[in-house]
């Protein structure tokens, strides 16, 4: 998906994407370990900024490493349930 750039004050991790990814995607680390998932995209639209909630407590030794989509994801159809029909 991209590189961290940055940890946020609120511990959010930014990440600079190579893509658009989806909100609710699962990221995972080189090792395959879960980081968060994206709760917002923002920025020009070749290489836009995720914003990932973590699961749990980050390190500062996340900066400048590599995160990844996780694979089997179900991103669109989590995003539907919350909807209301009109």
């Amino acid at each position: 998906m991209g590189v961290v750039e940055n940890v946020a004050y609120d511990g959010s991790v930014l990440v600079r994407a190579q893509f658009a990814p989806t909100y609710g995607t699962r990221v995972v680390d080189k090792r395959n370990r879960p980081v968060g998932k994206v709760v917002k995209v923002f920025g020009p639209v070749r290489e836009p900024f995720a914003s990932i909630r973590p699961e749990g407590k980050v390190a500062l030794s996340v900066l400048g490493s590599d995160m990844f989509v996780s694979e089997g994801n179900d991103a669109r159809q989590e995003s539907r349930r919350g909807r209301r029909s009109h």
